[in-house]
């Protein structure tokens, strides 16, 4: 039995049905090095591919089909699949063959399905997350740094003082001057620490260091981290309501510094300490994000709250605007992963880090999607901006995210091309 395609109103004699799914598939290639590390993004759209037959002796039926597929679609569009049942999607590439002394038009054409599929990670908490993550690298960090003092000769002895190697008859010239290395580089990180003076956070307090020369050279490396993490926190950003880039910036520019003024350092104690420096990085990139996530689904909340009567008097105080916006985010997210793909190659953690930056993307793609879907209008004549809010669904109460969009400063009026935020 011929099986039949019906589309929106139309139905039509069926030959053959393919289906493709594509992955979106990031290849990271590095220098020198065979393969390459593979990313997946998640599926595209899955597409499925028709041909069909339009059997009209008078061709009117071919003249529609044809203007059908010409329109532009504002919607999507129901299919009856004979097998999966009803699709909703969008028709793409139609071509049309005539069989001119046969009397019928042989059309096929790609159809893609219109279905956002729920993310994994979707409902991570990012913060627990990339947290147990730069625990996970810290302690992986003391394994590495236990495993270049033993291919080096050097004993990993109770306490925190490699001068006392010095006593060690057995250890060769080589084991000396290694562990001479590792003793300049913790006073070195001591000093950083003594010199910015901020409090430790919490997530070095809460690891486990063994009492050894690998476990206090990891504590030291941690601890510096963490006093820079500590400084970025304390900078002015002049009011900046979103400052994660300004934040991740300027830990990355500190923490790059501290790096390279580690000269003393073996070259694999200071792949460690960039490694703890990606992993800290993603850490408080993911507490920014997380905090800009919960103030925005506050600030959306209020502006669903009535602040004056019919009147226009009064009866609360409006809330203060928050202003990330999605490239912020973007650039929040590019910063970090900048980093941390720089470390990956020479890092003893590389799938822990990995982890951490494939969370944060997952995470602020979630909030995008959720609370950031944005769209672009053409307004013609100068209108008011609360107007235009108005005639798209949104609050007057949103003017100032979306003055924060398009980087203008509370207008009255707008005019031309002006990005606002899907209801």
């Amino acid at each position: 039995m011929a099986r039949t395609l019906f589309i929106e109103g139309f139905e039509l004699p069926l030959v053959d049905i393919g289906n493709e799914i594509d992955h979106d598939v990031i290849e990271t290639k590095y220098p020198y090095q065979n393969g390459a590390d593979i990313e997946d993004q998640g599926v595209n759209p899955e597409s499925f591919r028709f041909t069909c037959l339009i059997i009209d002796e008078n061709y009117e039926k071919y003249f529609e089909i044809r203007k059908f597929f010409l329109s532009r679609f504002d919607v999507p569009v129901m299919l009856t699949h004979p097998k999966l049942g009803i699709l909703m999607g969008y028709p793409r590439n139609a071509s049309f063959g005539e069989e001119l002394k046969k009397g019928f038009v042989t059309l096929n054409f790609e159809f893609l399905i219109d279905d956002l599929q729920p993310s994994k990670t979707a409902y991570i908490d990012i913060l627990s997350a990339n947290e147990a993550s730069l625990k996970a690298v810290v302690e992986e960090t003391i394994i590495d740094i236990q495993d270049l003092l033993a291919a080096a000769g050097v004993p990993d002895v109770p306490g925190s003082d490699f001068s006392l190697l010095d006593k060690w008859a057995q250890m060769g010239d080589a084991a000396r001057a290694f562990a001479s290395a590792c003793g300049a580089t913790v006073a070195k990180l001591q000093g950083y620490i003594a010199a910015v003076q901020g409090p430790i956070d919490a997530i070095s307090t809460s690891i486990d260091f063994i009492d050894s020369l690998a476990g206090n050279l990891t504590r030291s490396i941690t601890e510096c981290c963490e006093s820079f993490l500590s400084l970025s926190r304390k900078i002015d950003f002049s009011g900046n309501k979103s400052a994660s880039k300004a934040v991740i910036a300027t830990l990355a520019n500190d923490l790059l510094v501290a790096s390279q003024d580690l000269n003393e350092a073996p070259q694999g104690i200071k792949n460690a300490f960039n490694t703890v420096a990606a992993a800290m990085i993603g850490y408080e990139a993911a507490r920014l994000i997380s905090s800009d996530e919960s103030a925005l689904t506050a600030s959306m909340s209020s502006e669903a709250v009535q602040i004056d009567d019919d009147n226009g008097n009064m009866l609360s105080e409006p809330s203060e605007a928050y202003l990330v916006t999605p490239a912020e985010l973007e650039d929040t997210l590019a910063v970090t992963r900048s980093f941390i793909n720089d470390q990956i190659k020479n890092s003893a953690s590389s799938n822990t880090l990995k982890k951490m930056a494939s969370v944060l993307a997952q995470s602020i793609l979630k909030i995008k999607l959720e609370f950031m879907t944005t769209k672009k209008i053409v307004v013609h004549e100068s209108t008011p901006l609360h107007a235009i809010l108005i005639s798209q669904g949104l609050s007057y109460k949103a003017a100032d995210r979306v003055c924060a969009l398009n980087d203008i400063v509370n207008p009255t009026f707008v005019e031309g091309e002006v990005l606002i935020y899907a209801k």
